[in-house]
């Protein structure tokens, strides 16, 4: 098979997965949802070319984080996300607002239960497996991350990071999709929007800018 027909299949599968998922599977808005919107705001950098930010508001509170370069963006305000997405294809990270399982939160140390939410991935990739779980950070919150791998109808394997971290404005999950020859590179870029990410403090977002390098 050809590089170029290998990659289409490829983009085509991590299309699918993305998108071809039984609606039953998919994380669940939240039922008392607020007005939510979203923007993007361009920034330049002296001689270095410029950067993107996503940014959502959710009723009063906000969140935001940069775009990693050599991405676009992929606004749904429907389904309450931005999609992240690698300009061959070779990934794309979806960032989205979902609703917080049912008893998902323990009432002594107030962090998110890995039972709850191991259950919620394995529940919507059936055919997936779990390999680590992890503890992630994103906007100064501590939440929970699955690492799981699983082949799609083509035969490519495939890898997900998902992560769950609580804030002011709901549960937002970080889901990276990518292939097993670009995962290395894709959990990089991943990193690297949750190292951006913020949320608001006492209903003002602040938004540091980027000063010599993105």
């Amino acid at each position: 098979m050809s590089l170029p027909s290998s990659r289409l299949l490829l983009g085509a599968g991590l299309l699918c997965a993305l998108l071809g998922l039984p609606a039953g599977a998919q994380p669940a808005a939240p039922a008392s949802a607020s007005a939510f919107q979203l923007a993007t705001t361009r920034h330049e950098l002296e001689g270095l070319g410029y950067y993107f930010r996503a940014v959502a508001t959710v009723g009063t509170n906000q969140f935001a984080f940069i775009v990693p370069k050599g991405y676009y963006m992929r606004l749904d305000e429907a389904n309450r996300q931005v999609r992240a997405i690698e300009r061959e294809d070779k990934c794309a990270i979806t960032v989205r607002l979902v609703e917080t399982p049912t008893n998902a939160v323990d009432s002594a140390t107030q962090g998110l239960k890995p039972a709850v939410f191991r259950a919620l991935v394995l529940q919507r990739f059936a055919a997936g497996r779990i390999i680590e779980e992890l503890p992630v950070s994103a906007g100064g919150r501590e939440g929970l991350g699955f690492d799981l791998t699983w082949k799609n109808e083509a035969g490519f394997q495939l890898h997900s990071r998902i992560a769950f971290v609580p804030t002011p404005a709901g549960l937002v999950e970080f889901h990276l999709l990518a292939s097993a020859a670009e995962l290395l590179e894709s959990k990089h870029a991943l990193n690297s929007l949750m190292l951006t990410f913020r949320v608001a403090e006492n209903g003002r977002l602040e938004l540091p800018e980027l000063l010599n390098k993105l």
